[in-house]
């Protein structure tokens, strides 16, 4: 009799232990929500007409032809010298100058050598365009030309051939200035030695923040530039560069392999997206939030009546958008209960916490049958309340941050940001395999002033 009721306690004990072992809910996550879309990065192009036309004065000063063999077929000796500085105007991609000359002709009458003076204004224009390999290209052509003042001999018989000296001038001077035009050209406006240099340093992570040791990485995608439009002072346009930017907190990530500069590609602005889209995740790993959670109640003893539970271990996971927290407990009731409950970012605090946190229907079934007492005790308002966990970054004061980097900031020697920031929208906190992550979402509009450009 007595060793029937002792294998009758046996197994009320071993039965007791195992309804105490609850089954542990899955560990489960959720696709992390990434807005995955491109952004724009503006770099104004312009170019000043007056300081090309100061550039251009500049070059062509003084005699820009001169011809001293009277014997060298044309019977003439002739010099020309600019009288006047060059005026410059845009239509569309055009560019069309003036050029005033003051012409000394010595003509070979045969009988005998006359000089003449006279003064002739020169047309110019030049259409540039841009070639696939983003290279400026210039032509250069003489539209026309008009005598301000015709050669007048010396002695009255004797008639110059002015549409001579006239197709003379103009073929010397369409070299000197076509060449003098390109070479401005690609010392003011070296176009495809600044973009590539510009691209290739969009692949290079750039320190934004050294405060918050915050790293962006533009991430381009492609370029394109929009039509030139063009005013009374200046040659507008803009270069569009679509990235994937990400924002990188911590050391320094690796530099991206830069691509090749892709074909110069024209578009127009009204067909891309011009705000710049940045998105920032910072998170709390499971283990840093269960070491600051066990530090606040590993320990610590939850009393109803006579009854008592110490807290022994905590483990955090997740299954969904909800956060489980497994609670091991020892004393009146020894096993684990779990409890459910949604994370959130507390922007006053900026911390992330858990709301309405309770336990999960299981464990409530399992309890209301061996332990109800722990469901109307403090040990769940407990948990609750010690279930925040400070982020390492201040979300709103990092935006600020990244603001006031983004002003004029200097990335390279002639590249320099200038941004705008326009909105920051944060997202609830979600759950991934490696923590609890917070993601930022800042709006705005990035600008890339470029030394040669500009």
């Amino acid at each position: 009799m007595r060793r029937i009721l002792f294998f009758s306690l046996c197994a009320l004990l071993a039965c007791s232990r195992k309804t105490a072992q609850l089954n542990k809910p899955m560990e489960q996550y959720d696709a992390i929500p990434v807005e995955d879309r491109l952004s724009v990065i503006n770099i104004p192009v312009q170019i000043n007409l007056r300081e090309l036309e100061k550039s251009l004065n500049q070059q062509l000063e003084g005699v820009l032809y001169e011809d001293k063999d009277l014997k060298d077929g044309d019977k003439m000796m002739m010099r020309a010298e600019k009288r006047e500085d060059i005026q410059l105007q845009i239509e569309g991609q055009t560019i069309r100058y003036r050029l005033p000359l003051k012409l000394w002709v010595k003509y070979d009458f045969g009988i005998t050598a006359l000089e003449a003076n006279g003064d002739i204004a020169l047309n110019f224009k030049t259409d540039f365009s841009i070639n696939p390999d983003w290279e400026m290209e210039t032509h250069t052509s003489i539209e026309n030309y008009e005598w301000l003042r015709q050669p007048k001999l010396k002695m009255g018989a004797l008639n110059l051939p002015v549409g001579f000296i006239a197709d003379i001038v103009l073929k010397q001077s369409r070299a000197v200035i076509a060449r003098s035009i390109d070479e401005q050209a690609r010392q003011n406006f070296n176009l495809r030695q600044l973009v590539s240099d510009t691209w290739q340093q969009m692949f290079e992570p750039v320190l934004i923040s050294p405060e918050y040791n915050t790293w962006l990485l533009v991430n381009p995608q492609s370029i394109a530039m929009t039509p030139i439009v063009t005013t009374q002072e200046m040659l507008r346009s803009t270069i569009l560069i679509e990235s994937r930017p990400r924002v990188s907190l911590g050391s320094k990530p690796v530099s991206m392999t830069p691509a090749p500069l892709p074909l110069f590609v024209l578009r127009n602005a009204e067909n891309v997206q011009q705000d710049f889209f940045i998105q920032i995740s910072t998170e709390v790993p499971y283990a840093e939030a269960e070491r600051l959670a066990k530090s606040e109640l590993q320990g610590e003893t939850f009393r109803e009546g006579k009854r008592s539970v110490r807290v022994e271990d905590i483990e955090l996971f997740g299954q969904g958008t909800r956060l489980i927290v497994n609670t091991r407990l020892s004393g009146s009731y020894n096993g684990n209960v779990y409890l459910s409950g949604r994370p959130f970012y507390n922007e006053r605090k900026n911390t992330v916490d858990v709301r309405d946190l309770n336990f999960t229907l299981e464990t409530r079934n399992f309890l209301h049958k061996s332990a109800g007492w722990l469901l109307k005790g403090t040990l769940r308002k407990q948990i609750e309340s010690n279930m925040n966990f400070l982020l390492d970054y201040n979300l709103a004061e990092l935006k600020n941050q990244l603001q006031t980097q983004l002003n004029e900031y200097k990335v390279g020697q002639n590249i320099v940001l200038d941004g705008n920031l326009d909105e920051l929208s944060i997202r609830d906190a979600f759950l991934a395999a490696d923590g609890i992550k917070v993601q930022v979402a800042l709006r705005g509009k990035l600008n890339v002033q470029v030394n040669g450009l500009n």
